[in-house]
C-alpha cells in the first residue's frame, strides 16, 4: 500500500512539474508578447531541455527581432532550425500542444524564411567570400542559399579575373565546378592558356600548342596563326609549301584558292589553262571563276538620308551612301541603283557594270540575268553580254542550263549563252537529277540535258524529280514514276503527299494510306481523310496520324497502331512526347500513351530542344517535358528556339517583335517591326522604318540609322 502511495505521489509530482513547465512556457510567451525580452529569454533558455520545441521557437523570435539587446540573426537561425527539427520529430500530441503558442509547420517555415531573408541582407552588406561561405554553411532556405552561392562565386571569379592567369582560372574551375561562371571561366582559361603558350608568336609555339591541346577551342586560331606566319609574304611558293607541310590544316582550302587567285589574277584563258597544268591537284576546278580575294570581305548595306552604301563588319563606312538602292555582295559585286537604273560595284566602290539596266539579279557562277528595254539577257562580271537581250524571261541556272521564254514558248540555254534545247515547249521547269519537266501539246513529260525526251509527254502534269521519283497526273489522278519512266504508283489516287521517311501518303475516295518510294503499298488505304485537317498526313519521327471512325491515333512505318481512344486528336511524337487533344484542349502523352502533361492548352507544338510552344488564354509560352512553364504566357507569336542558328525564339507582342533565350530572358525587347539574319553573328533590325545591325557576339549594335 505504501509503494502505491509513493508511486501515485511521484506521478502527481511529475505531472505537476510538467504543468509547471507548460505554465512557464505560457509565462514566457506572455512576456514575449509584452516585449519583456529579458524574462522571456530566461524562461525559454531554461525550458530548452524539456520544452525544446516551444522554447527554441521563442528564442528564435527574440534573436531575430531588432528591438532588443539580444538581436543575433545567426542565433535566430540556430534556434529556428532546432525548433524545426524538434517539430519534425514530435508526435501528434506534442504538435497539437504547441499550437497554443502559434507554433505550426507553416509558422516555423515562415519564421525560418523571414530569418533567412534578414540574414541574407545582413551578409550581403558585408559581401565577402568568408561571410558568404558562413551563410552558405548555415542557411539552406531557397532562393537565398542559391543567391548566396552566386554572390560568393561572383567574388571568387572576380579575383580569378583580376589575376587573369591559367592557374587562377584552373583553381576556380576545380574549386567551384557547379558555379554559373564555369562556362565563362573555361572560356577565359582557354584564352589565357592560348595567349600565354604562344606569346612569342612563332610557328613552333603554335605547333606545340596544337599538339598539347588538341581539343582547345583555340586550336583553329593556332592553325590560322601557322597559316598566317607560313605565308607572311603572300607568295605562291609559300602557299604551295604550306599545303604540303600542313595538309590537315583547315586553311588548306584558302591556300589553294589564294594560289589560284594569285596565278590567274588577269583571268586570261591561257593563264587558267597553265594553272591547271601546273597544279593538277587543285581541288576546286569548278569554282575557278570565283573572285576569292574580294569574296573574303563582308560588306553590309546601310542607309543615310534615303541613300544607301556599305559598312564592313567593324562598322566602318567602306562605300559612302550615294545609291538609291543596293543589294548584298555576291561573288565580289553588288547590285546598286542610280538614276532609276541598275549596275554593279566592287568592294572598293568602283563601278564595274555601268548603270544602264532596268533590272539585274545577283551574280551566280559569274553570270547575272538582266533586263533592258523590256527584254532579258545575261552578262558576265566584266559586263560582257553572254546572252543577248532577246528573251521575255530567263530562269536561274540549274545543272548548267537555264529555261528561256520567247513568245510564250520555252527552251534552254547553257552557261555560255548558247541555245542548246530549242524553244518549243509551252512550259519548262528547272533541271533536277538530270531531268526537267516540260509541257508539249498540253501534255507533260521529261527531257534530259541534251533535250531528248527521256519520258514522253503523256501526262496532264509532272513535278520535278527528287530522290529518284516524280509525281505525275493523268486522267485527273496522281501517280509516281521513276527516272527511267517506270510507273511505280499508278495514276489512280486523288492526292499524293511528299516523300518523307520513305513513306508517301496516298489518298483515294477520302481514304488514305502510305506507300514507299518503290511504289509498294506498305499501309493500306483505310484511314479517313479530312480536307479541313491541319494535322500533317506524313511520317515524322517514325509516326504518322491515322484517323478512323472519327478517332485519331498514331501508326508506325509498318502500320502498327497506337490507340488513343480517350483523345480527340494527336500529333506525331517529337522528342518522346506527342501532342494530344481532349475536350478541345491540348496536352502531351508519352510513348506508352500515358498523359504526362494535362490537356489545358489551346494549342500545343512539337518539342524542340526540350521545349514546346503552347498557348493559354490566347498567349504563347513554352513548357518543358514535365510541363513546367519555362517561358511565361505573354506573347502573341513565337518561333521555336532555333532562330538564326541559335537557341533563340523570335517573339511578338502587339505586332512588335523581339528575341528571347530558352530561359525566357530577353535579348531584344519586343520593340522591332522586323528582325532578320544578316550574317553569321549579325541581325538586321527594323523599327519605325529605320534599320540597325545587332552583333550577337557582343550583344551590342554594330550600326544604327539616324533616328533608330
Amino acid at each position: 500500500m505504501i509503494k502505491h502511495k509513493v508511486y501515485i505521489l511521484l506521478v502527481f509530482v511529475v505531472g505537476l512539474a510538467m504543468d509547471l513547465r507548460a505554465d512557464k512556457m505560457k509565462e514566457g510567451y506572455k512576456a514575449l508578447k509584452i516585449y519583456n525580452y529579458f524574462k522571456a529569454k530566461e524562461i525559454f533558455e531554461k525550458g530548452m531541455r524539456k520544452k525544446t520545441l516551444a522554447a527554441a521557437y521563442g528564442l528564435s523570435i527574440i534573436y531575430s527581432r531588432g528591438d532588443n539587446p539580444f538581436t543575433d540573426i545567426d542565433s535566430a537561425n540556430k534556434f529556428i532550425t532546432t525548433c524545426k527539427n524538434a517539430f519534425e520529430a514530435a508526435n501528434k500530441e506534442k504538435r497539437e500542444a504547441v499550437l497554443y503558442f502559434g507554433i505550426s509547420e507553416k509558422s516555423i517555415d515562415s519564421l525560418l524564411h523571414e530569418i533567412t531573408q534578414k540574414a541574407f541582407i545582413s551578409y550581403k552588406s558585408k559581401n565577402s567570400i568568408a561571410e558568404w561561405n558562413r551563410f552558405i554553411d548555415a542557411y539552406t532556405v531557397p532562393p537565398y542559399c542559391y543567391k548566396a552561392i552566386d554572390s560568393r562565386d561572383s567574388l571568387v571569379y572576380m579575383l580569378a579575373r583580376q589575376k587573369n592567369t591559367v592557374q587562377s582560372y584552373d583553381e576556380f574551375l576545380k574549386g567551384y565546378p557547379y558555379s554559373k561562371y564555369v562556362t565563362e571561366a573555361k572560356q577565359k582559361f582557354d584564352l589565357v592558356l592560348f595567349l600565354s603558350s604562344t606569346i612569342k608568336n612563332t610557328i613552333k609555339e603554335y605547333e606545340n600548342f596544337i599538339r598539347e591541346n588538341p581539343t582547345s577551342p583555340f586550336k583553329d586560331d593556332a592553325e590560322n596563326a601557322i597559316f598566317k606566319l607560313s605565308t607572311r609574304h603572300g607568295s605562291i611558293s609559300e602557299y604551295d609549301q604550306f599545303i604540303k607541310k600542313y595538309p590537315q590544316n583547315p586553311n588548306v582550302e584558302t591556300a589553294w584558292r589564294t594560289i589560284y587567285y594569285l596565278y590567274t589574277i588577269n583571268y586570261r584563258t591561257s593563264v587558267i589553262e597553265n594553272f591547271i597544268k601546273e597544279f593538277p591537284n587543285y581541288p576546286f576546278k569548278e569554282t575557278v571563276n570565283t573572285d576569292i580575294f574580294l569574296s573574303r570581305k563582308k560588306m553590309i548595306p546601310i542607309r543615310k538620308n534615303d541613300r544607301w552604301g556599305f559598312i564592313d563588319t567593324t562598322g566602318i563606312v567602306e562605300i559612302p551612301c550615294m545609291y538609291e538602292w543596293v543589294n548584298h555582295f555576291s561573288e565580289g559585286l553588288a547590285e546598286c541603283g542610280l538614276n532609276e537604273k541598275a549596275g554593279f560595284i566592287d568592294k572598293t566602290g568602283k563601278v564595274i557594270i555601268p548603270f544602264i539596266y532596268d533590272e539585274v539579279e545577283t551574280f551566280q557562277n559569274g553570270l547575272s540575268i538582266c533586263r533592258q528595254n523590256g527584254k532579258y539577257g545575261i552578262i558576265n562580271k566584266t559586263g560582257k553580254i553572254v546572252v543577248p537581250f532577246q528573251y521575255d524571261e530567263i530562269a536561274s541556272y540549274s545543272e548548267g542550263l537555264a529555261a528561256v521564254e520567247k513568245e510564250d514558248k520555252f527552251g534552254y540555254i547553257n552557261e555560255t549563252g548558247n541555245l542548246v534545247i530549242p524553244i518549243m515547249f509551252s512550259k519548262a521547269g528547272n533541271f533536277s537529277e538530270g531531268l526537267a519537266a516540260v509541257e508539249l501539246n498540253e501534255q507533260s513529260g521529261f527531257i534530259d540535258r541534251l533535250g531528248k525526251q527521256a519520258i514522253p509527254c503523256a501526262y496532264e502534269w509532272a513535278s520535278a524529280f527528287s530522290a529518284g521519283i516524280a509525281k505525275i497526273k493523268s486522267m485527273k489522278k496522281f501517280g509516281i514514276i521513276s527516272s527511267n519512266g517506270a510507273l511505280l504508283i499508278p495514276c489512280e489516287y486523288d492526292l499524293l503527299g511528299d516523300l518523307l521517311e520513305n513513306r508517301i501518303m496516298i489518298m483515294k475516295d477520302q481514304k488514305y494510306g502510305f506507300a514507299d518510294k518503290t511504289g509498294k503499298i506498305v499501309i493500306p488505304v483505310q484511314y479517313d481523310f479530312q480536307n479541313n485537317s491541319k494535322l500533317p498526313i506524313s511520317f515524322k519521327n517514325g509516326f504518322a496520324v491515322a484517323i478512323k471512325n472519327k478517332k485519331q491515333g498514331l501508326i508506325d512505318s509498318m502500320g502498327n497502331y497506337i490507340s488513343t481512344k480517350r483523345f480527340e486528336k494527336i500529333v506525331p511524337f517529337s522528342e518522346g512526347l506527342a501532342a494530344i487533344q481532349r475536350n478541345a484542349k491540348w496536352g502531351y502523352m508519352n510513348t506508352a500513351s500515358k498523359e504526362l502533361i494535362p490537356c489545358i492548352y489551346q494549342t500545343a507544338g512539337d518539342f524542340k530542344n526540350a521545349l514546346a510552344k503552347v498557348m493559354k488564354k490566347d498567349k504563347i509560352g513554352f513548357i518543358n517535358q514535365v510541363g513546367k512553364v519555362i517561358v511565361n504566357f505573354m506573347y502573341d507569336e513565337a518561333t521555336d528556339f532555333n532562330a538564326f542558328g541559335n537557341y533563340w525564339s523570335v517573339v511578338s507582342i502587339n505586332n512588335k517583335v523581339g528575341i528571347i533565350e530558352m530561359n525566357g530572358a530577353e535579348i531584344i525587347p519586343c520593340e522591332m517591326d522586323a528582325i532578320e539574319k544578316e550574317d553569321v553573328h549579325l541581325l538586321k533590325m527594323e523599327k519605325d522604318s529605320k534599320i540597325a545591325y545587332f552583333d550577337t557576339l557582343t550583344n551590342s549594335y554594330l550600326w544604327k540609322e539616324e533616328g533608330f
